[in-house]
């Protein structure tokens, strides 16, 4: 069994990556894919962006996999290898998970010497990298240090020149990743083992950010939707790193915030078998002001 870990920050766009990398792969071979999905919060999002018909999704909910789960993770995978039986795994940790500790996590792993660790994959958002990498210092470089690949995404929210700068300090980080300027994490370079040859240094700590899991009752207008995430991201409810979720909202519309940027999708009718999906969403970051998000939904 191959596997892949998407890491990256939260927003970065590793949910993306996954299904642009799934539906590439699809068109020229014919092999059976599974995903696990570690959510930050209790209620999962990225598990219905993904979900397909062909395609085992596989949740761990709630808390992360570098830390009260960490135990779980192999026994995850060693399921996964015994009842499912794909040939690629991609694992998705949460944003705020340590690549290392996945990687260790799997050599722990009963039937470890049955996987082959193709690649990890390191998404990061061009727009807002400067801020993350001064916020979240050593556990961000941590995630890129790691990669063997490093997907520099939403290349057209950032000039030339900041891009430049981008993977110059990428380049500083890890030499051996392969840097790759994208958008929608649709060119993903082709990698059939690790490259990455950098030792372990001093591991990061972890970050610790707020999570607020909700099932909003209300229905909103596209106005007032657009309206609320920008209030979100002007700081009116604290700082929100992070915000995705399903909403009814002239039939049901998917939003997301991922820095100072939003996006809202209304989906179609065959789209993600609408009758499974729920209105539910999960806001993270720091000094979140919980009751007036609960009010506001």
């Amino acid at each position: 069994m191959e596997i892949l870990i998407v890491s990256g920050f939260l927003g970065a766009g590793k949910t993306t990556f996954i299904n642009e990398f799934i539906q590439q792969q699809q068109k020229f071979e014919n092999r059976k894919f599974a995903v696990l999905v570690n959510e930050f919060g209790d209620l999962s999002i990225d598990a219905e962006i993904i979900r397909k018909d062909s395609l085992e999704i596989i949740e761990i909910p709630s808390g992360c996999i570098c830390c009260s789960l960490n135990a779980s993770l192999p026994e995850a995978i060693d399921m996964v290898y015994e009842k499912i039986k794909p040939d690629v795994l991609l694992v998705e940790p949460s944003g705020v998970a340590s690549p290392m500790n996945v990687l260790e996590a799997i050599e722990r792993s009963k039937f470890a010497e049955n996987f082959r660790m193709k690649a990890v994959i390191c998404v990061v958002n061009a727009s807002t990298f400067s801020d993350f990498i001064d916020d979240f210092g050593k556990f961000y470089v941590e995630q890129i240090r790691t990669a063997d690949v490093v997907l520099i995404n939403k290349a057209d929210l950032v000039s030339d020149e900041e891009m430049r700068e981008i993977e110059k300090e990428i380049s500083k980080i890890n030499p051996y990743a392969i840097a790759v300027r994208t958008q929608y994490c649709r060119h993903i370079p082709a990698i059939s083992t690790r490259l990455n040859r950098l030792q372990s240094e001093e591991r990061a700590t972890g970050i610790i950010l707020d999570s607020v899991s909700l099932a909003p009752k209300r229905k909103f207008t596209l106005h007032e939707l657009e309206d609320f995430l920008k209030e979100m991201i002007d700081g009116k409810f604290g700082r929100i790193i992070r915000a995705k979720g399903f909403v009814e909202c002239e039939g049901l519309c998917m939003f997301q915030i991922s820095g100072k940027n939003y996006e809202i999708k209304t989906l179609k009718v065959d789209e993600r078998n609408l009758a499974q999906i729920t209105p539910k969403a999960v806001i993270i970051g720091s000094e979140l002001k919980i009751d007036r998000l609960q009010d506001e939904f």
